[in-house]
């Protein structure tokens, strides 16, 4: 990066965070992006059988599942899905692509270098894709990316405007308008990030430069409004089944128009939840019909869909109303696990209205600490939520851990995420004993291989065939 690059990021920085503690939304001018190339990639990949249980855990056959390494880091792999029945990977330091379920990969590649970086990427409306990209080893910078498919063109574009140690970024589209500086736009792009604090996020008017600090804590207690009641539109949107966000975000796009960000411990709102307001770019309280207590989907019927954890406990609650009635189902864990890894949100869940289907993933260990992913496919066609049946992927026999301390014993997972196809097909992140280890640079090791030498098995990626 040239210096007179590295002044204008300092100087807008400063900027930045002063007027985003005096409580004032910044629009700046835009950052020069970059091109960024597709090309095909050599991808690997596997054959597997793996088993398959009915809503009450018990087995009933196995189902053909195909793998494959491309995309992932040494301990994460993100995957999401497209209208066209495209697949979006974004676990290492560029984004992949794959029309035709796996079979064939696109990496991107961007003109600056990437060492062993780690992403994210939605899918939006009109086939554009949004995405960021967070690289502690090439000086801890943070790039936006996208995809225009009326050009056909990926860019990237330095976001300077982060804490420090932005890990676990997470991207948010939201369907506008919005109002920024007077100009009507018709969406934003949210990212979440950080080691220590994810509380100051940033936000994008374009989808790539990401330039407007938002602190939604900052926000509310500087609010004196009353908390208000906010009825969620039950309205269709078919792009409402393909821009969820990880949960991780604790926000719920919604499908006319806007974007809540629900309570959280980390966030402390004070109410069910914070809307981000249309005209002033800033979070509000409010109060909805019912208490959020998982993460929240809207699918493109308008429905709602809450995955709920409660320690080794999981309820999918489905209401086609905005949340005034609710009917749930439980997903079951088979008898070949006892315990579900991680905390709170380490789960995945992605709703396709139009199939009236949802696949929730995580991850359970056994009682010797063998790590097994699961896959709940739940009819929710109808109010009532039923479970169709769990997949187990993967062979459930390598122990993981998760985030950079807790690897140090053993092999890292941090995170499970999950996409459903048009057609019904799952991609899901897995790992077990056959998975291998990534080295994103041969004969330059990473932290994780310092810390854990003897691991050997890193988080890959199966989708159902």
């Amino acid at each position: 990066m040239s210096p007179s690059k590295r002044s204008y990021r300092a100087g807008l920085l400063g900027a930045a965070l002063a007027s985003v503690v005096g409580g004032v939304a910044l629009a700046a001018p835009p950052l020069p992006s970059e091109p960024a190339n597709a090309a095909n990639y050599p991808s690997q990949r596997f054959a597997a059988s793996y088993a398959v249980y009915d809503a009450l855990g018990h087995k009933t056959g196995t189902a053909k599942w195909h793998w494959t390494p491309t995309g992932g880091n040494c301990c994460e792999v993100y995957v999401t899905t497209t209208a066209k029945g495209g697949l979006l990977e974004y676990g290492g330091s560029y984004p992949y692509v794959s029309p035709d379920h796996g079979k064939s990969w696109q990496r991107i590649s961007f003109a600056t270098p990437l060492y062993n970086g780690e992403g994210a990427i939605v899918a939006g409306p009109h086939g554009d894709y949004f995405g960021i990209s967070w690289d502690p080893y090439t000086g801890d910078h943070l790039q936006g990316v996208k995809y225009t498919a009326a050009t056909k063109k990926w860019e990237t574009a330095e976001a300077p405007l982060k804490s420090p140690v932005f890990d676990r970024e997470w991207v948010t589209y939201a369907k506008g308008p919005f109002v920024v500086d007077g100009k009507t736009v018709p969406y934003v792009t949210i990212v979440r990030g950080g080691t220590v604090s994810k509380t100051l996020e940033v936000l994008s008017t374009d989808g790539l430069s990401y330039l407007t600090p938002t602190d939604p804590n900052l926000d509310v207690s500087q609010s004196s409004a009353e908390v208000r009641t906010f009825a969620i539109p039950v309205v269709k949107n078919p792009d409402a089944d393909f821009w969820q966000p990880n949960p991780g975000t604790f926000t719920t796009p919604l499908n006319a128009g806007g974007v809540l960000l629900l309570n959280n411990s980390q966030d402390n709102l004070g109410a069910d939840a914070a809307r981000l307001n249309p005209t002033t770019l800033k979070w509000e309280r409010v109060k909805l019909a019912f208490r959020p207590t998982g993460t929240l989907r809207q699918d493109s019927r308008g429905w709602l869909t809450m995955v709920t954890r409660k320690g080794n406990s999981m309820t999918l609650a489905l209401s086609p109303n905005g949340g005034r009635s609710w009917q749930e189902t439980e997903l079951v864990l088979p008898p070949t696990v006892a315990t579900i890894e991680g905390t709170g949100d380490f789960f995945d869940v992605k709703v396709n209205g139009r199939l009236g289907q949802a696949v929730v993933s995580t991850r359970a260990d056994s009682k010797s600490g063998r790590g097994q992913d699961l896959v709940w496919r739940v009819d929710v066609s109808k109010p009532q939520p039923t479970v169709i049946k769990l997949y187990a992927v993967g062979l459930g026999n390598a122990p993981t851990a998760i985030g950079l301390v807790a690897g140090a014993a053993a092999d890292r997972f941090d995170f499970p995420s999950v996409g459903l196809l048009p057609d019904g097909r799952i991609a899901v992140s897995f790992q077990d004993a056959t998975t291998p280890r990534n080295i994103p640079v041969p004969g330059v090791p990473t932290t994780g291989q310092f810390l854990n030498p003897n691991g050997g098995h890193n988080p890959a990626l199966a989708i159902l065939d």
